[in-house]
This record gives structure tokens, C-alpha cells and sequence, in this order.
């Protein structure tokens, strides 16, 4: 699960992931995304579509997303890959 920080490490961990995945013959890879910020408060998604991107590139292909919180503030999406 990517938690972003002021840091790119977890976007790399979760493109690793996906790297690895696909190499295993894997069919879906799932991948759950959390804001840095609450719901109260506008957050640029760039960090997000380096994510997708970046999966993407590793032979996936979003398929499916879902919105959701965590508690009561905390935004949560659910990103579904297909492999191409």
C-alpha cells in the first residue's frame, strides 16, 4: 500500500511491486493508495498518476478504482490492474 510522503519511495516500492508481480505470472494487481491529508483539505493527485503511470508501464493496465475513507478522514483508493 503506498502512504505518500514528501518522498517518492513509496510510489518506487509500489512500482516494484508491480515489476514483481508480473514477472510471477500474476493476473491482477491490486493497490490501495491513502492521501497524506484528510478529506477537510485539497490534495494534488500528481503523486497519484505517477503511481498509475508507473504501473502501467510495468505491463498493467488500470481496469477499476474505488474511492473510500479510512475512519472518518482519511481518503483510501483502490486501484485494480489487469495485465496486458
Amino acid at each position: 500500500m503506498a502512504l505518500f510522503r514528501d518522498d517518492t519511495q513509496d510510489v518506487q516500492e509500489t512500482i516494484a511491486e508491480a515489476r514483481q508481480a508480473h514477472q510471477e505470472g500474476q493476473e491482477i494487481f491490486v493497490s490501495r493508495i491513502q492521501s497524506k491529508y484528510g478529506k477537510k483539505r485539497a490534495w494534488a493527485a500528481s503523486d497519484v498518476a505517477e503511481l498509475i503511470a508507473g504501473v502501467e508501464r510495468e505491463g498493467w493496465q488500470l481496469s477499476h478504482t474505488s474511492e473510500g475513507l479510512v475512519g472518518d478522514v482519511l481518503s483510501q483508493l483502490t486501484c485494480i490492474f489487469r495485465r496486458r
